[in-house]
């Protein structure tokens, strides 16, 4: 299985060749950290160079038709996923990222997990720690770059009785904690879904919009996800 990345946007060829470099690179990182196989990533200059099967088309674009989207991830009519992300410059790659790793960790935004009171969390392993990202130097062509890479969380932060530690960068604090920015969706003993947010004072505002954001985003994972509980998914 392959990421297959697409630039259809104005971004210059190096940073989309960086980002695509770093957060394939990471995958197998997040993979080891989670016992499954990595997909691998790899930069295509043209649709008709993409192979013909076992690809999660990406593709970075100026224009993503979802006001104030990022990125997102869903599923085309043959049910085979796809991620889109907005050109954003350098931080396109953190971005980038954030999509890999929740695709890999849970591909058809369907899976929650459950926490001690009753209630559940989606397995959406970037979103407690959507604020934090760190340097991944990445090497393309004899060349190398720092690049930024999101922050997730590790399989630990799903255990209440573990001692950690809980994401990559050991900025959560306790299992089902998040780091400033971030946030989570959570479903309650009666099927209700509440999107819970890292409220500190000195928090970015920054991954607290996001959620919001998305669900305007008619094809986002946390959208799809509630449409799914709503429908009789898991």
């Amino acid at each position: 299985m392959q990421f297959a990345c697409i630039n259809s946007s104005s971004l210059p060829k190096d940073v989309f060749l960086f980002a695509v470099q770093a957060c394939g690179e990471q995958l197998e990182e997040v993979a080891a950290a989670w016992g499954l196989k990595p997909p691998a990533a790899a930069a295509y200059e043209t649709v008709a160079q993409l192979p013909a099967d076992d690809i999660y088309i990406v593709e970075i674009v100026d224009d993503i038709d979802q006001p104030g989207a990022l990125g997102f991830h869903s599923v085309d009519l043959v049910g085979r996923p796809y991620v889109r992300v907005l050109a954003q410059g350098a931080a396109t790659s953190i971005t980038l990222s954030h999509e890999f790793i929740e695709t890999l960790i849970d591909l058809f935004c369907d899976q929650w997990m459950p926490r001690p009171d009753g209630t559940q969390v989606a397995k959406e392993v970037a979103d407690p720690v959507e604020g934090d990202a760190y340097t991944h130097q990445t090497e393309v062509l004899d060349e190398t770059r720092p690049v930024q890479v999101s922050n997730y969380v590790l399989p630990a932060w799903f255990d209440a009785d573990s001692a950690g530690p809980w994401d990559h960068m050991g900025t959560v604090k306790a299992p089902f904690g998040m780091s400033p920015g971030g946030y989570m969706v959570v479903l309650d003993s009666d099927g209700n879904e509440n999107e819970v947010f890292a409220r500190l004072r000195y928090a970015s505002l920054a991954g607290i919009a996001t959620a919001g954001k998305r669900l305007a985003v008619r094809n986002s994972r946390l959208l799809r996800r509630l449409d799914g509980r709503r429908r009789g998914g898991k």
